[in-house]
């Protein structure tokens, strides 16, 4: 969970850190819709 993101983020967003190769990938604009989408993805 992001509580310092860069001008183009947004407070709470959740993002995903891959170490190798060095990336971030943008999962959710927070927590709800990030639980929401885990579970569509059970359905």
């Amino acid at each position: 969970m992001d509580f310092d993101p860069d001008k183009e983020g947004k407070e709470g967003q959740i993002l995903c850190y891959i170490h190798d190769p060095d990336e971030v990938i943008y999962a959710a604009a927070g927590l709800s819709e990030f639980v929401d989408e885990i579970l569509q993805t059970l359905d």
